[in-house]
């Protein structure tokens, strides 16, 4: 038999599915190949497969492209293609009777409902091939667990669902080394526990919804996250364009409110951010807001005079003024300005 290790992550394939329950061991693979820079992905019996080294073991990284409910043709023409051996399978799928944020590894076993699983356990003519079972809970009320399955990770749930893909190939790269007994004893349990007992740092939080953002780009949650731990981070300039982004989506969603919001928080991270805050005064005036806009064209002003950009400063109180003529502070910095500029 072959001394290769045959990875396999299932899932359906195509975009409409890509960030879907089900397609949680795709993502697996994924990250596995990311990790190891193994990035020549061909078509080839029935599945993608890329060949590549992650702790000095020859793998293939395989995802079947039958999608899930054939899962094991792909699976059983690789094996008897590159002559794998039983004890050198791993396959990670999703599983609906395990909570989201828990992973068990098994070395043998029946399919649980899933049908991938299923599938591969009658190609293969055995139970005993190892199993990276990733949790993504039971469908709320009355749902469907064939719809439930197919749809995205909620936006509380994305960051979590990617703690998990990245334990699990944690688990499987322990399990190349150190077998599947050692990785059961040490992968086994839920996320959020172990990690009760060693709080990642910001920097791991941060990677976490980085990479949750890339898999879903229009989920304001994991840029929420990232704005937060680039602050943390003191990197203030990457804060305040995951507040821009968040802005963005907030506009296309048609919730202005939201979108002021992530521009104001924008602007307090990089002051220097001008035209967004003339922008945010412009959006208030547009929302009949006058008072939030010459509030906000007031602050444009006072930071203008403390840059000692005086014109700036005035073109910003005439704006402040053309919304309510009357105000007060408005008028009395008006006349301070006009002093300072005919000094």
């Amino acid at each position: 038999m072959s001394s290769k290790y045959l990875i396999v992550g299932l899932g359906n394939l195509g975009r409409k599915y890509s960030q879907t329950r089900h397609n949680v061991g795709f993502h697996v693979v994924d990250e596995l190949a990311k990790r190891h820079s193994i990035t020549n992905f061909t078509a080839q019996r029935k599945a993608l497969i890329a060949t590549g080294q992650i702790n000095d073991k020859s793998v293939i990284l395989a995802k079947p492209q039958t999608f899930m409910n054939l899962s094991g043709e792909a699976v059983r023409a690789l094996v008897d293609y590159y002559k794998i051996d039983l004890d050198n399978i791993i396959v990670s799928h999703d599983d609906l009777d395990l909570p989201l944020g828990t992973l068990r590894l098994r070395k043998s076993g029946g399919h649980g409902g899933q049908n991938g699983v299923r599938n591969t356990i009658l190609h293969l003519g055995t139970k005993d091939f190892g199993r990276v079972r990733f949790g993504i809970g039971r469908p709320p009320g009355k749902m469907q667990a064939s719809s439930y399955v197919l749809q995205k990770f909620t936006a509380n749930d994305q960051i979590l669902a990617q703690k998990v893909v990245e334990t699990a190939a944690d688990a499987i790269e322990f399990w190349l080394n150190n077998g599947m007994e050692a990785a059961m004893s040490k992968f086994n349990g839920d996320i959020n526990e172990a990690q009760k007992k060693t709080k990642p740092k910001p920097h791991e939080q941060l990677k976490l919804a980085e990479r949750a953002h890339e898999l879903n780009p229009n989920d304001p949650k994991p840029l929420e996250e990232m704005a937060r731990y680039y602050k943390m981070l003191r990197r203030l300039g990457d804060a305040a364009h995951a507040h821009l982004q968040l802005a963005e989506l907030y506009r296309a969603t048609g919730n202005t409110m939201q979108m002021i919001r992530q521009w104001e928080l924008a602007s307090r991270v990089r002051p220097m951010l001008i035209e967004v805050r003339e922008e945010i005064a412009r959006t208030y005036e547009a929302e009949s807001n006058k008072k939030r806009a010459v509030m906000t064209w007031l602050s444009l002003a006072e930071y203008h005079e403390k840059q000692g950009h005086m014109e700036a400063a005035m073109q910003a109180v005439d704006e402040a003024l053309r919304v309510n003529p009357q105000h007060p502070k408005a008028i009395a910095m008006h006349t301070e300005f006009k002093e300072k500029l005919t000094l």
